[in-house]
């Protein structure tokens, strides 16, 4: 009886999605084989077991993989997903080079990846995603010259880098991200040193530091950031008094430890 109903579920939520290819904005027109393709992937991931979210009028725009359903051979697929705008991946038989599938999908807003291994890899696909507004990368084994290849300086807003192989060197190319609110560096490299170069960024308004070197004197640099609201700082080894007198200095911003 389980299996029935898991199939049912499975046929109901492909034919959903396969509605959305009927309808499309205002002056576009797919072609023949442009749904012919979509349906063949929305029918692929389906199999593969990837789970697809639509919107109110059937549009696939959300793959939240957060339990290892994604693999090298379902990204090969996201590309037909026109719509697709939320993608989330967490494990799965994902490798380096099965991810640069996602150079295709070039209407992805949020991507974030997590438990998987991309030591050296630069990423290089991440330039073809110019409309990102979120990116988290947490714990995935990259540098700072994944930077190099993130285009979408105007619309970034939240860059989580946590965990991984990020420095002081690697803070002047995150300052050019001048829309950026949200920022998460815990257990990185990153010292106030790295912290000044984000000095005047108007719009930020959370930033995580928790486990970076980070000291009393460093502090001063966040009276730059006016929208500066959270810091998170547990096992920055901060003193009291320190945070006394910046609460003093600046009272909007809260300092958690």
């Amino acid at each position: 009886m389980k299996q029935i109903l898991r199939g049912m579920i499975q046929a109901l939520i492909f034919l959903t999605l396969c509605g959305a290819l009927d309808y499309h904005e205002p002056g576009y027109a797919a072609s023949k084989e442009e749904k012919i393709t979509q349906r063949q992937a929305i029918e692929a991931l389906a199999r593969l077991g990837v789970p697809m979210q639509s919107d109110p009028r059937g549009a696939v725009r959300w793959i939240e993989a957060a339990e290892g359903e994604m693999s090298d051979e379902a990204l090969r697929d996201l590309p037909a997903l026109a719509d697709l705008e939320w993608l989330e991946i967490a494990g799965g038989k994902v490798s380096p080079s099965g991810l640069a599938a996602l150079k295709g999908c070039r209407s992805l807003r949020r991507l974030y990846i997590r438990n998987l291994d991309l030591a050296g890899d630069e990423l290089a696909w991440l330039a073809d995603l110019t409309k990102l507004e979120a990116l988290a990368l947490p714990h995935t084994g990259i540098d700072g010259r994944i930077l190099k290849n993130l285009k979408a300086v105007e619309t970034i807003a939240v860059l989580n880098l946590s965990g991984n192989d990020i420095g002081d060197d690697d803070m002047s190319a995150i300052a050019l991200l001048k829309n950026l609110e949200v920022l998460a560096l815990a257990d990185t490299k990153v010292t106030g040193t790295g912290i000044a170069k984000l000095h005047g960024m108007s719009r930020l308004n959370e930033l995580n530091l928790m486990r970076c070197a980070i000291t009393d004197g460093d502090l001063g640099h966040f009276l730059s950031m006016p929208n500066l609201r959270i810091v998170y700082a547990e096992g920055c080894n901060l003193s009291p008094w320190a945070i006394q007198e910046m609460r003093f200095k600046f009272p909007m911003l809260a300092i958690f430890q």
